[in-house]
């Protein structure tokens, strides 16, 4: 039996596109085209996937998982190098990010997991972390510290939904603090200097340091109200560089200010707690799959904005439904159409 559908839900989303859209098309009008049709083709695909038995991709989650690190391992040989990453397959007519497709897979692959195997026992906590870990490292090393992160964020709000317990927190914080010595170790030369440029940005202002003093530059110069659609000196005359994808959040506050920002991330927030309001007297697999949609969007929101007003350092995460990109976008609101073939289906 199908329930009816989440229109509130549904504006929502359209309401984060929109904003999206307008900023975009201010910045960039042909930028704002290809958006569109990203927007409308990544409609139809969440559409699509409204109307799919959610409980169907408990048994394709291996094949999936599988198939985006196949993906990622074919980066390897055919990825197009831009600004020193390889993080994009050409296709001709678009740029497939695997990273995006991972993440999904990933979400699929351990709410199944989980969902007959609870994470209060440490043997399948960590379980859990094996299997993504293959992703993690592949995203890791095209470099792309940002989304290799993403992944553990994934999995520990899956595994928390799951049983994760306090006790283990130590333990796990233990093995966190020692990877993160040995991952600066691993990482690229730019990389640890965009770590540097965060904690004393002005130590290099036209160098490492200027993407985050432009980008506070943007947020702060925006005041309440905004400096105006289409009127921020900061991104109109390209002084804040990506301003349509990584700095997209700096651009809404310039034009639109504290106001608009805001609205935006009351919008976004409202359209979370909703999503999550869907796992209730749901199956465990269900709960698991909402856990991990809402684990992916608070992680890439927080990192995203965090990073627009220079309180994290800079990385390639995106602003879901808000920042420029395909690939973003379409693993978005195919996850999101993950969420409403949940929704439609009756409670127990």
């Amino acid at each position: 039996m199908r329930k009816t559908w989440d229109w509130l839900l549904f504006v929502q989303i359209l309401a984060v596109g929109t904003i999206s859209l307008l900023i975009i098309s201010s910045i960039s009008k042909s930028l704002a085209v290809n958006q569109l049709i990203f927007w409308v083709l990544g409609l139809v695909i969440f559409y699509i996937f409204t109307q799919f038995d959610y409980l169907s991709w408990k048994n394709l989650a291996i094949p999936i998982y599988v198939g985006s690190l196949i993906l990622l391992l074919a980066l390897l040989v055919m990825g197009t190098p831009v600004r020193g990453s390889v993080r994009w397959i050409d296709v001709g007519f678009f740029r497939i990010q695997p990273s995006e497709i991972a993440k999904a897979a990933s979400i699929i692959i351990l709410s199944a997991y989980y969902s007959v195997r609870p994470a209060s026992n440490l043997k399948n906590l960590f379980g859990g972390l094996i299997i993504v870990a293959p992703a993690a490292v592949l995203v890791l090393i095209q470099p792309d510290i940002g989304n290799s992160l993403a992944f553990l964020g994934i999995w520990l709000g899956i595994a928390t939904a799951a049983g994760f317990k306090l006790k283990h927190m130590l333990s796990l914080a233990l093995i966190g603090t020692i990877a993160i010595f040995l991952l600066f170790e691993l990482l690229a030369p730019y990389q640890k200097q965009r770590i540097e440029s965060f904690l004393n940005p002005g130590s290099d202002p036209l160098g490492t340091g200027y993407n985050i003093i432009q980008s506070k530059i943007a947020v702060g110069s925006g005041g309440f109200l905004g400096k105006g659609y289409s009127r921020g000196s900061q991104s109109q005359l390209k002084f804040l560089p990506e301003a349509e994808s990584d700095f997209m959040f700096a651009s809404i506050a310039e034009q639109l200010g504290f106001l608009g920002a805001g609205l935006l991330i009351a919008v976004f927030s409202w359209m979370i707690i909703r999503i999550l309001g869907i796992a209730k007297n749901r199956d465990k697999f269900a709960q698991l799959l909402i856990v991990g949609v809402a684990s992916f969007l608070i992680l890439q929101f927080l990192v995203n904005v965090g990073m627009n007003m220079g309180i994290l350092p800079v990385t390639g995460i995106t602003f879901p439904m808000v920042s420029y990109g395909g690939s973003s976008l379409l693993t978005t609101l195919f996850l999101l159409g993950l969420v409403f073939s949940v929704s439609q289906k009756s409670t127990y």
